[in-house]
């Protein structure tokens, strides 16, 4: 009789070891059942996002062209899109981050002046509907010991149904770490090539 206490002993422990799993897969499919499955995440970046999480620091364009094609951007975001104030003045930080100190110096408040330029240009229903960055390379030159090149820019406005086209010439100067910032820029005739 021993032998079959034995048995009996091993058969009674593997059903309640199967009960047990059952009991515990039960419980788990009770409790995931009742949650709802994550939202797919499919957010997608925006221009006001990519903007205001560019790090210069880490991130600064390449070249001249570049830094211009950056302004270019900032601008036509800051005219075109919507954006909280924070937002805002994050992008205008980012526009900051592009221009030479000596042009940053000539600026009382540079945070206000282009919020205030933005602000009233739109009030006019002005916007930047598009823009093309000059696709050769710039030429260099050397002025007192640092390298100067100018890019050209062409601004597609639109005010209300209007459509104007404005050139911009950009004049960049490269800074101590080798970043080319912009130190000002002119207006150029329409003609002009």
């Amino acid at each position: 009789m021993e032998k079959g206490g034995t048995k009996s002993a091993i058969i009674k422990s593997i059903v309640l070891v199967v009960l047990a799993a059952i009991i515990i897969l039960g419980f788990y499919l009770l409790l995931t059942r009742n949650k709802k499955a994550p939202a797919e995440e499919n957010y997608v970046l925006t221009t006001v996002d990519e903007i205001t999480t560019t790090d210069l620091s880490k991130n600064y364009p390449a070249n001249p062209r570049k830094v211009v094609d950056l302004y270019a951007k900032i601008m036509q975001t800051l005219y075109k899109e919507e954006y909280t104030d924070e937002q805002e003045t994050k992008m205008i930080d980012v526009l900051g981050g592009i221009f030479d100190d000596e042009l940053r110096e000539n600026q009382f408040n540079l945070q206000s002046s282009i919020k205030n330029e933005v602000s009233s240009r739109k009030a006019e229903d002005y916007g930047i509907s598009a823009y093309a960055v000059q696709e050769k390379n710039p030429e260099i030159f050397t002025k007192d010991g640092r390298d100067i090149c100018s890019v050209d820019c062409l601004f597609t406005m639109r005010k209300g149904s209007q459509r104007i086209l404005l050139y911009y010439q950009f004049v960049l100067r490269k800074d101590d770490e080798g970043r080319w910032k912009i130190l000002g820029w002119i207006t150029k005739d329409n003609n002009e090539g």
